[in-house]
């Protein structure tokens, strides 16, 4: 299942990077958009991620985030 997540403070491509690298560390999760200049992250996830887990992941990593 696509999900989008709204994610504020990444300011670079290293800012995707930590993104990226947080979400992929998370199992049922690949990435496939991060965006610092969209300001969001764009995640294949199974059904059994549940969307706090994601918003999690990208806070634990140092941003805001909300499901979009």
């Amino acid at each position: 299942m696509q999900k989008t997540i709204n994610v504020e403070g990444m300011m670079c491509v290293k800012c995707e990077g930590r993104v990226t690298k947080a979400l992929n560390a998370l199992e049922g999760v690949e990435v496939i958009k991060v965006s610092h200049e969209e300001n969001v992250a764009v995640v294949e996830a199974a059904d059994s991620v549940a969307d706090q887990t994601l918003v999690d992941a990208v806070v634990n990593a140092g941003y805001a985030a909300a499901m979009a």
